[in-house]
């Protein structure tokens, strides 16, 4: 990026910070570490309030700002072990990837649902985490991050938290342990009101028998023998009402089980159990989109590409120095784009294009 597009990129931004708001617990407990050329350029910083902050990223605007998950007696010190930490917060880091520049943008629902099953299925459900205690905010590129304040998670260590990650993610998942034959040679396994992996697998079932009877065996196609299987699924936990033999049922359950959502999310298995990690700082810009790592409060309808643009006014043009696909924000099309197309687009469109390093500025 030429410095001239930098100047302008971070007037906007100084021009934002300079009200906005960073709803961080305990700001004054927390490491700050902040980045132009790479993401974390300096660390080891610290600010009394959030007036503090504001007032910094204002005067000394960064392109990335992050935080420490961890809360210290002594944030600003070096080396880190004389911060003393007292706690950290329990963080999982969602992230997409896909190849090219741009590609990731169109499928971002993916990872939404993704933090979604994290937040419902597993924090709330599995673990029994307040709502209160969680709170769910967009990257600002290509994903989530999803904090717990819960004072009994804060207190944690790093092997507590690797074995929640390892859970979480499905580490060493083997579905055929869920079942096992009985002395009266039944195969027993998961009812849907199971907790964990083994509810939700007998639970994943069930609505595909419903969906498609057909994705097990063609047997279910059958509407008596099918009522017969779930019945015994839903009462007993009892997999054996089924004209099937057992082990072809156990092999295909296996074949199922691959394919259901049931390992939840590709979370960074690093990031949760790294306590010493900084996470981009709430209501900050992420410096590759000019897009709010903003907090979600209603992730079903949270648009990444339309919520968390930048709330500019009027329109900048600009010179594209690449071929840049068709891309969607929220309602609006844009592009595609040839090299050295000229455009006038809404300054938060414009920015974007500039801080992905396809296009510069036409100032007059």
């Amino acid at each position: 990026m030429q410095n001239k597009d930098r100047v302008y990129a971070l007037r906007l931004f100084a021009e934002y910070y300079s009200k906005a708001s960073f709803p961080v617990a305990s700001i004054e407990k927390r490491e700050f570490g902040i980045g132009n050329v790479k993401k974390i350029d300096a660390r080891h910083l610290a600010f009394a309030n959030e007036s503090e902050l504001r007032v910094y990223l204002t005067t000394n605007t960064p392109m990335f700002v992050s935080h420490s998950t961890a809360y210290y007696e002594f944030p600003d010190a070096t080396p880190i072990e004389r911060k003393n930490r007292q706690c950290a917060d329990l963080l999982f880091d969602l992230d997409l990837h896909a190849d090219g520049k741009y590609a990731v943008y169109q499928h971002l629902s993916k990872v939404k649902e993704d933090a979604m099953r994290l937040v419902k299925d597993f924090l709330l459900d599995d673990f029994g985490i307040k709502k209160e205690y969680l709170s769910t905010v967009f990257s600002g590129n290509r994903g989530f991050h999803v904090h717990v304040r819960d004072p009994e998670y804060q207190v944690l260590g790093s092997e507590a938290r690797k074995e929640i990650i390892d859970y979480v993610v499905g580490h060493g998942l083997d579905y055929q342990e869920f079942y096992q034959f009985d002395e009266k040679k039944r195969l027993l396994g998961p009812r849907p009101d199971d907790g964990g992996y083994r509810g939700r697998m007998a639970r994943d079932v069930l609505a595909m028998l419903k969906e498609k009877p057909t994705s097990l065996s063609r047997t279910f196609n059958n509407e008596k023998i099918r009522e017969m299987f779930v019945n015994g699924i839903t009462n007993e936990g009892n997999w054996s009402k089924t004209s099937l033999k057992l082990n072809d049922l156990l092999g295909r359950l296996k074949i199922v089980a691959d394919k259901l959502p049931l390992r939840s999310v590709d979370a960074d298995t690093g990031v949760t159990h790294d306590m010493s990690k900084l996470i981009r700082l709430e209501n900050s810009i992420h410096g590759e989109t000019g897009f709010i790592a903003k907090v979600v409060n209603d992730i079903e309808k949270f648009n990444p590409m339309c919520d968390a643009r930048l709330p500019l006014n009027g329109s900048t043009k600009i010179r594209f120095t690449e071929n840049v696909p068709e891309l969607f924000f929220g309602d609006s099309t844009y592009g595609p784009f040839e090299k050295d197309n000229e455009k006038e687009l809404d300054k938060e469109i414009a920015l974007f294009f500039v801080l992905k390093d396809s296009a510069v500025i036409l100032f007059a």
